[in-house]
């Protein structure tokens, strides 16, 4: 299961605003991916979510907006999830460990990545991106481990918040490899379908700001 926050623009009124929105998107055993809920956030927030009015304790990410969304599905019939996906969100993680404290949880490798060019001039942006492509999609675990080893050793020498962001994410950046390989792409973010998505997602916002809800099927 995925979970995410994000802003889509819309029009309002006829005036352009951006719809801060929580996601969930659920991935069925035969990789069929289905959206379980769109929480509308309300209005005004930036590209990048004003992260820390975004993320407080009555912002749209904090944990009590999380646990919301999530105790909405458990009541709509949502079953206990076997793997988890999350961005890394504090609010985020705190609800999910609180509902399923044993279910094992990814960290997005995407939102990893724009950590780790935050942190690196840029400069280096080309050379850590190699670098990180090479380590997430090598071709079995063992080979992953070995990558993920080498980048620590590089980066921390050529410079250490890289390899500082890389260590933060710890082992829950490397969930996914306790699937099966064929899984571990779709298993590894929660942003991988956001492009093609965003229409499918837009399409549903306006129902969300007037108040109709979507059921499980």
């Amino acid at each position: 299961m995925r979970r995410d926050g994000t802003v889509v623009r819309v029009r309002l009124d006829r005036k352009a605003t951006n719809i801060s929105l929580l996601v969930v998107l659920g991935v069925r055993r035969d990789g069929q991916k289905v959206l379980l809920a769109v929480k509308n956030m309300g209005e005004g927030a930036s590209r990048f979510r004003r992260r820390s009015r975004w993320n407080s304790a009555g912002g749209g990410e904090s944990e009590a907006a999380w646990r919301g969304v999530l105790d909405g599905l458990i009541f709509r019939g949502l079953r206990t999830p076997e793997f988890l996906i999350t961005d890394g969100g504090a609010g985020l993680e705190r609800a999910s460990a609180a509902l399923w404290p044993d279910v094992p949880a990814q960290r997005c490798m995407v939102h990893k990545h724009r950590n780790l060019l935050a942190h690196a001039p840029d400069a280096l942006h080309e050379e850590v991106t190699a670098d990180y492509t090479d380590m997430i999609y090598a071709e079995t675990a063992k080979e992953v481990q070995t990558r993920r080893r080498a980048f620590l050793r590089k980066w921390r020498l050529r410079c250490p918040a890289v390899a500082a962001s890389l260590e933060e994410a710890g082992d829950r950046l490397f969930a996914s490899l306790r699937l099966t390989p064929s899984q571990w792409k779709s298993a590894q973010t929660t942003a991988a379908d956001r492009r093609q998505g965003a229409c499918r997602i837009q399409a549903v916002v306006c129902s969300e700001i007037w108040g109709f809800t979507w059921r499980l099927s």
